[in-house]
């Protein structure tokens, strides 16, 4: 009986240490990246695991101050075929993206609460914008996922930002 409640206490000692560093981690990369200096690296979209078994991906990413490559996958039903459009665009939409995160403050946001709330058949969907500092080179990443809970402002946030990423390809 003994050792069963050390082996309890162990695991839960583990746990909450665990969960405690990588809040820390987190927020660590996050005070090194300096918000008036930081640049958008990439930003991507990705819904996946429907009962369809389609998924959608989305992906802008720098190669320098003034080119990005836009690239979009999807696929409707597990055995349909993929189809695929990549290009180089203007890197202006990635310049809207610094600012519009500027404008909603993302750099000062807390780590996201999760829902309790989930289908069991819908898809997962993920929202990410990446950010590097050229003083120092460290970066940062910002991820929404469907069983994140987000506020008013953060929902309006993931929104424009998608739209950005959609409007990506006719630039």
């Amino acid at each position: 009986m003994r050792a069963w409640k050390v082996v309890a206490m162990f695991f839960c000692l583990s746990m909450c240490l665990s969960g405690f560093f990588g809040m820390a981690e987190a927020k660590g990369a996050n005070d090194m990246v300096k918000e008036k200096t930081a640049y958008v690296t990439r930003c991507s979209y990705v819904s996946s695991g429907s009962s369809t078994g389609g998924h959608e991906r989305i992906e802008v990413i720098r190669v320098s101050d003034t080119e990005a490559t836009y690239k979009n996958s999807y696929k409707e039903w597990h055995s349909s075929p993929e189809h695929v459009t990549e290009k180089k665009i203007s890197a202006d939409v990635l310049k809207e993206m610094e600012a519009l995160g500027r404008e909603y403050k993302i750099f000062k946001w807390k780590v996201f609460r999760k829902s309790a709330l989930f289908a069991l058949d819908a898809a997962h969907v993920s929202l990410s914008v990446s950010y590097k500092d050229p003083s120092n080179g460290a970066g940062w990443t910002l991820t929404m996922k469907s069983d994140d809970e987000l506020n008013d402002k953060q929902s309006e946030y993931y929104h424009k930002l998608l739209d950005l990423l959609y409007g990506a390809e006719g630039r």
